[in-house]
């Protein structure tokens, strides 16, 4: 059977195609999959307070056992109705931010102590101790709360 150059030419073409979109189709894929840790250092999972929840306040104990008794420290305080990212930058200041990414709602529970910045593990974003993006996708800052330490316990405002 002969082929003109046209028919040749489609029939090579074809052939390419259904060698190819297959690899192509499965390239696409892995590089999704391979996002979901989002790019760089993914930082280490937070450690897990549990908090108390009472008047819109939340109460964390920080004696010298807590995760987050030490400065340069960070945790995830659990309470009643969520959860809370706090570090302790310094003496007894601490920062406490929505622990929900801005960009599509994943729970973030990731520190980087290096930089100082909590790691949204699906999709990347970074956020500094304040609340403010570092590193997209995000584009928003976490909420941040009020807090204040009595007698061993830090108090979050969340209410």
């Amino acid at each position: 059977m002969k082929y003109t150059r046209k028919e040749f030419f489609v029939k090579t073409i074809q052939s390419v195609a259904v060698i190819a979109v297959p690899s192509l189709l499965t390239s696409v894929l892995e590089s999704c999959n391979n996002n979901i840790n989002g790019p760089g250092n993914p930082g280490s999972t937070l450690a897990n307070v549990q908090g108390t929840l009472s008047n819109g306040q939340v109460t964390v104990n920080i004696d010298s056992s807590s995760p987050i008794a030490k400065t340069g420290t960070a945790a995830m305080v659990n309470f009643s109705n969520g959860s809370l990212l706090v570090d302790h930058p310094s003496g007894t200041s601490f920062n406490a931010l929505s622990s929900i990414c801005t960009h599509q709602g994943c729970q973030i529970n990731s520190y980087d102590s290096g930089s100082s910045q909590f790691v949204c593990n699906c999709h990347g974003s970074r956020f500094d101790v304040n609340g403010n993006v570092v590193q997209g996708p995000a584009g928003s800052p976490l909420q941040k709360y009020a807090t204040q330490v009595l007698n061993n316990q830090l108090i979050i405002k969340v209410g």
